[in-house]
């Protein structure tokens, strides 16, 4: 095809020729002048050479510039060429960055697994504790120093570098007694310790150079780039003396897989297939030993669900011993007990935990639940499975020396045992119906009562509290009771605003408490909470064992009360407490780029080229009417907004209907989100021609971390081609909840009913075996989580600045915009977009 249009084009410019010959120079109008087909091509390379650099193909966009650039003079070109260089060069630094620590991550796999083969001659020397010990005493020593380093600290490094140099003393000192210990070891852990002890002492000489020598404005960004090679270094030390080998190989190798371009293909390695097959082996060795706690840890999300989330088997074995954990941790005196938290304390022994739990349960409840669960779930349900989780759980409890401690039914043994052969019949029967429906999980549950009755006598509310955690945990994670004493706060949390701290939290079994992201300008932000910390204590009562509800009602208090987290954070080997002040949190939902003084919102980014940024944190009832507006204000700016970027980096999600207004800003008509269930389907929401930026340029910013109603939002602005999707894919929430009260309010079942499908017909949720959920970016970014925290608490501060100097302000500014490498993608890929359409500065001209 291409031979024979440029045959085409040879044969038109020959007979042109001879024209000319016979009728000498007279031009012939309707011949196109000369240059009219260079013209034609320098259109299309331009055009071409756009749409490769809009489609992410940035280095191939480039050499397409070129190509026009040679057929015409075009100072767009050479403006987005220029743009689209610098970039490149960010972005290979940032590819660098990630690549070393995808190797770094590795590595640790391989010290981890010589930590594993080398710690019985630690143990049978007795160096196991006083290495682990000086390592601590490094890192805390490191860590003390890097206080100092708080971007919102108005000290100059000139000014603190005494009480700095004091502490990197302390780590220099502990790093030399714990190398005295190694003196004369030979063999591979030795040199490797040794090496990384090395590594270690020329990292922290170059951080203490660092500090010594740099007055630049830009200083503390180069003290935590040296800091952060000071802790790669402690990170390496601390997996060859760590007590727990086989955890840290997993952690690293969880890790590992995030950071590689192609994560199956990294989980096919054979090193990593031996990993697995080595962690199932200790897990199954755990479970047996009945060390719930460690085999939890190790079938986990830091264990081997981070590598295989979707494996059938190692999902059974996480259930298993994550029924022993929680039956432990709410019966047991002193709750479940493991090696890994020394440090940790326990609530006081007031009243016991399950006495609380179980106030105001009865039967009605779960039997309603289970006919809810048949009538609306969101599809058909394996009521066996459900039958036999309930069971389970009923029989782990009875089983459960813990359990014993409080229940004194367990401790008479006759009644126990006619107990468990009454249960273990029930169990057999379930498993033998050819064809279970939910008459026989509510049967199955019949029966167990009336066996209690006639054998220990366990308090009913007890017996139906385990039979319907188990049973509910066989269906989806996101499918739970709110038992009575869950409701008042469950409620609490479904109007907006409450008195607390102003942090998202989340819970996973036999963990302590994660802090998915402070709230900008909330006591907690204030106090130095970051995302990623885990809290381990709520004013000295541990949290690893509690349920959400209930850590949820020890932050929040009357307002001006105080409340005192106690903090595990990555880097620092001691959890240290961090005292807040609770006020009220209002949640802004929406952001811009940069405070006023007056404390609003500047939505431009680039004011020369009238990009706008908005950033929507969440969905709450308001945040669709509080963008109509800010998106009539840009689009009445003078000059007015060009092109919109929406960062939803983070958006955790929220209200349907807030989801559904936010795209109907954006989406001129079409179906914005179909929600389908087992018993049918909804009314099909479209789009109306209301919304306040239907046809300018859209550029969307997600994460892993964006969840629900974000991706509802830019699923259906990807799927009618409203925006290009810039990131990574997004976590894959895509059910819908709905609570049914049971028993007058009094408790409810929050319980999965339908999916969210987008306008293409795909489904957003991730279930188990799922190749495809979510959203999928048009231009993917991947960072790493050191990348992202960079950015991320400089934005911290400017989010919460409310009078600072302009020149501070926009120093900080640009230092968060150069350390965001997906803001930057979406800014250029803006800017791009604008020249795309921005005519030749000269017409073209024929070379």
């Amino acid at each position: 095809m291409k031979f024979s249009r440029y045959f085409a084009i040879l044969l038109s410019a020959l007979v042109l020729w001879s024209a000319v010959d016979v009728f000498s120079t007279v031009p012939d109008p309707s011949t196109a002048p000369a240059g009219v087909e260079k013209a034609k091509d320098f259109d299309q390379v331009r055009s071409q050479a756009f749409k490769s650099l809009l489609s992410g193909d940035f280095a191939g966009g480039c050499a397409l510039l070129d190509s026009a650039g040679a057929l015409s003079v075009d100072d767009t070109l050479v403006k987005a060429k220029a743009l689209t260089a610098e970039y490149l060069k960010i972005r290979a630094k940032s590819d660098t960055e990630r690549q070393a620590e995808l190797s770094a991550a590795v590595g640790r796999v391989k010290l981890a697994k010589l930590a594993r083969e080398y710690r019985p001659e630690l143990l049978k020397a007795k160096l196991d504790e006083k290495l682990w010990a000086h390592v601590r005493s490094i890192t805390d020593a490191v860590t003390s120093a890097d206080e100092f380093l708080a971007v919102n600290s108005t000290s100059q490094p000139a000014d603190v570098r005494k009480d700095v140099f004091r502490h990197l003393d302390s780590a220099d000192k502990e790093l030399t007694l714990a190398c005295a210990l190694v003196t004369g070891r030979k063999g591979p852990w030795p040199e490797a310790f040794r090496a990384s002890a090395k590594n270690l002492k020329r990292a922290v000489s170059d951080y203490r150079n660092v500090w010594r020598k740099d007055d630049s404005p830009d200083s503390r960004s180069v003290l935590k780039k040296a800091s952060e090679d000071v802790h790669d270094a402690l990170i390496d030390m601390g997996v060859l003396v760590t007590k727990e080998p086989l955890m840290a190989a997993l952690v690293n190798a969880s890790g590992a897989m995030e950071l590689a371009d192609d994560s199956e293909a990294f989980r096919r390695q054979e090193w990593v297939a031996e990993l697995i097959r080595d962690a199932d082996k200790q897990g199954k060795k755990l479970i047996a030993e009945k060390k719930w706690l460690d085999a939890l840890m190790i079938y986990g999300r830091d264990g081997l669900e981070g590598i295989e989330p979707d494996n059938v088997t190692f999902d059974e074995m996480r259930r298993k011993a994550s029924r022993h954990v929680r039956v432990q941790s709410i019966y047991g005196l002193g709750g479940a007990s493991t090696s890994k938290t020394p440090e940790a304390t326990t609530a006081p022994a007031e009243e016991p935990k399950w006495k609380k739990m179980i106030t105001g349960i009865d039967t009605n409840m779960v039997r309603t639940a289970i006919e809810r669960i048949n009538d609306n779930y969101v599809k058909e349900p394996d009521y066996r499975k459900m039958g036999l989780g309930g069971l389970d759980a009923v029989r782990v409890l009875v089983t459960s020396s813990r359990a014993a401690e409080t229940l004194s039914a367990l401790k008479y043994k006759p009644a126990r045992l006619a107990f468990l052969k009454g249960i273990d019949r029930q169990i057999e029967r379930m498993r033998g119906v050819k064809s279970p429906d939910y008459i026989h999980v509510r049967d199955a549950l019949n029966h167990i009562l009336d066996l209690n009755s006639d054998t220990l006598n366990l308090p009913t509310e007890v017996v139906n509290m385990e039979f319907a955690e188990g049973m509910l945990s066989t269906l989806d994670k996101f499918t739970s009771m709110i038992w009575p004493y869950q409701e008042e706060n469950f409620r609490k949390r479904t109007l907006g605003s409450f008195c607390g701290v102003g942090i998202q939290i989340r819970k996973d079994p036999g963990r302590a408490i994660e802090v998915v992201t402070p709230l900008a300008g909330a006591p907690a932000l204030q106090a130095g909470i970051r995302a990623g910390d885990y809290i381990i204590r709520v004013n000295g009562v541990e949290t690893r064992m509690m349920d959400l509800e209930d850590v949820v009602k020890l932050i929040t208090g009357k307002k001006g009360t105080d409340v005192t987290l106690t903090i595990r954070r990555s880097g620092r080997s001691k959890p240290f407490p961090v005292p807040i002040r609770r006020d009220t949190i209002r949640i802004q939902t929406i952001k811009g780029w940069r405070r006023k003084p007056d404390g609003k919102w500047d939505f431009f980014i680039d004011p020369v080229e009238r990009i706008g940024y908005i950033r929507l944190t969440q969905f709450t009832s308001d945040t669709a009417d509080k963008l109509h507006g800010v998106l009539l204000n840009l689009r009445r700016a003078n000059p007015p907004v060009r092109g919109v970027i929406v960062d939803m980096r983070f958006n955790p999600g929220g209200l349907l209907s807030a989801a559904e207004n936010v795209s109907d800003e954006f989406l001129v008509r079409g179906l914005i989100v179909q929600i389908k269930g087992r018993r049918g389907q909804s009314p099909p929401k479209n789009a109306t021609i209301s919304g306040a930026y239907q046809r300018g340029k859209v550029i969307v910013l997600v994460n892993q971390q964006s969840a629900s109603a974000s991706e509802i939002v830019a699923g259906a602005l990807k799927d009618w081609g409203r925006a290009t999707i810039v990131g990574e894919r997004t976590y894959g929430k895509g059910s819908v909840q709905r609570p049914m009260p049971l028993r007058s309010k009094l408790a409810s079942l929050k319980l999965t009913t339908a999916y969210y499908y987008l306008p293409s017909g795909r489904c957003l949720h991730r279930a188990n075996g799922s190749k495809t959920w979510g959203v999928d970016p048009d231009v993917p970014v991947k960072v790493t989580i050191r990348q992202t925290n960079r950015w991320v608490e400089i934005r911290q501060e400017t989010d919460i600045l409310k009078s600072v100097g302009a020149d501070r302000l926009a120093d900080l500014l640009k230092k968060q915009l150069r350390e965001d490498v997906q803001l930057q993608t979406a800014l250029l890929l803006m800017r791009l977009k604008l020249l795309a359409e921005t005519q030749p500065a000269q017409p073209a001209k024929a070379a």
